[in-house]
């Protein structure tokens, strides 16, 4: 009996032992790990350059004939990059009623040239977070000349026409704005997930639209004396639609 228990417990060592081995032996070879990525986000507060509004490319900056009668873009990540200023030129007195057309915006391209473009406005989201936006215009004050203002005088935009170098989802932009001194008029509305990235608001779609899309409404019986008229417009860019 004690010969049969010895041998068996030794065959018993010896299957072990082999299926051991056997396991080892056949173990797949190599090894795995994690690691991470990372990316984090914070504000731009740069400025952006404005751009031609017919074929609007970020590579392609422009600049205004007038720099001296624009004011710098605004900065940070919802901006006002660059509006138009609005010129009607010389007319001659008149006892009749007259409407008037701006003169196109003369900007200089990144070559060097002059060209003519519709009227625009350019604004600038980059938040990052497809909150929308909301633009208004104000006529701060009637045309004046010194203490003479032109009674009764319609500033009007017309064909707003939206244009950009990027693919996002274009914001709403008002077809006829009639101004009314000291009144905010709507633009540009933006709804949540629409106008990210830069977007230009031309008055015209081209340079021929362009000449009749922003005109000035005079009375024949308003008093016209031989001077210039201004007047100032303010353009407000809200962080939330309307």
């Amino acid at each position: 009996m004690k010969k049969s228990i010895k041998y068996s417990t030794a065959m018993l060592a010896l299957l072990l032992g082999t299926t051991i081995m056997s396991n080892t032996a056949f173990a797949a070879d190599g090894a795995s790990v994690k690691s991470i990525g990372t990316i984090s986000y914070v504000p731009d507060d740069s400025t952006v350059t404005p751009i031609d509004p017919i074929d609007p490319d970020p590579e392609k900056p422009i600049v205004p004939t007038d720099p001296g009668d624009h004011e710098n873009p605004t900065a940070g990540p919802l901006s006002i990059d660059y509006v138009s200023n609005l010129r009607f030129g010389e007319q001659k007195t008149t006892g009749q009623n007259a409407t008037y057309y701006a003169n196109l915006d003369k900007i200089i391209e990144s070559d060097g040239s002059q060209i003519e473009r519709p009227n625009f406005v350019q604004v600038t989201d980059k938040r990052g977070s497809n909150a929308g936006w909301h633009l208004t215009v104000t006529e701060d004050a009637q045309f004046k000349s010194g203490e003479n203002e032109l009674t009764g005088a319609q500033l009007t935009l017309m064909n707003g026409t939206m244009a950009t170098p990027n693919d996002g989802i274009e914001p709403t932009a008002e077809q006829k704005i009639a101004l009314t001194p000291g009144t905010a008029s709507d633009v540009l509305d933006a709804k949540a997930d629409q106008g990210t990235g830069t977007w230009l608001d031309r008055f015209g779609t081209d340079e021929a639209a362009g000449k009749k899309s922003v005109s000035l409404s005079v009375p024949g019986k308003t008093k016209k004396v031989q001077s210039e008229y201004k007047t100032s417009l303010t353009w407000t860019l809200t962080d939330t639609p309307a």
